[in-house]
């Protein structure tokens, strides 16, 4: 339907009383808003793959028991205090929580082609979204916050959680 087709289609249902008025302007604005809503990305924030998810547990030995066992996930690579664990060409990261830790999803890690974390930060800068980059173990990940302030971390495709520094290398 165009949008054209859409206005007239909400004008009309609107002069026959089956749109209010409160109605009619939010469908007006949303219908308005939607382009931009659907517009494409910058290529340097274009997600090519649901990297990781890292969970913070109460028991490290206990979780990678239990994952290995029940799922037959294999070790991909190890972190400081952490193990991640392969599910394709993704990977769930486990991470032992402090003593006073709750078990909880940390965050959620989305892979971009041709990662760069400064691009990224500049993105996502002139999208209107605060991130942040860091380095950990020689390695430059970007941070970010949904609209509910859930953690999305931004990381290049090929981003397998191991720490060079330490000379783990990605299995």
């Amino acid at each position: 339907m165009s949008p054209t087709h859409s206005v007239e289609s909400l004008l009309t249902g609107y002069e026959r009383g089956q749109l209010s008025r409160r109605q009619l302007v939010l469908s007006l604005t949303a219908l308005a808003a939607a382009p931009l809503a659907t517009r494409a990305q910058d290529d340097a924030l274009k997600a090519e793959t649901l990297n990781h998810v890292s969970l913070i547990v109460s028991d490290l030995d206990r979780s990678v028991t239990f994952y290995q066992r029940l799922f037959g996930m294999t070790v991909r690579s190890v972190q400081d205090n952490g193990v991640n664990l392969a599910a394709g060409d993704a990977f769930v990261g486990l991470y032992q929580g402090g003593a006073s830790a709750a078990p909880r999803i940390d965050h959620f890690c989305l892979g971009l082609r041709d990662f760069d974390a400064e691009r990224t930060v500049a993105a996502l800068a002139a999208s209107g979204v605060a991130g942040e980059s860091r380095v950990r173990d020689g390695v430059a990940q970007v941070y970010c916050a949904d609209p509910d302030g859930l953690r999305v971390q931004l990381q290049d495709v090929s981003f397998c959680g191991g720490l060079g520094a330490l000379g783990n290398e990605c299995r």
